[in-house]
């Protein structure tokens, strides 16, 4: 039997919403250096990438978020 307590459904939309406002703000930030590094070509690839995963994540946790909000958490 396992001694931890379960995670609350607070936690989990808190985390997710955490997470979600960060790969935003990392997104943004990305986006920035891609704009402003477009004389070095490989650095704004890589800004690029990163603007692409910072942004798939954002929407991912906020995606799951609302999930959590609407319909709760099942074991």
């Amino acid at each position: 039997m396992s001694t931890e307590n379960p995670i609350r459904l607070d936690d989990i939309t808190s985390a997710l919403e955490n997470c979600a406002d960060v790969f935003g703000q990392l997104a943004a930030l990305l986006k920035v250096i891609q704009e402003k590094s477009a004389e070095h070509l490989d650095a704004a690839r890589l800004a690029a990438l990163g603007w692409a995963v910072a942004n798939d994540m954002d929407n991912f946790a906020g995606s799951t978020m609302e999930q959590v909000q609407k319909g709760g958490v099942r074991q």
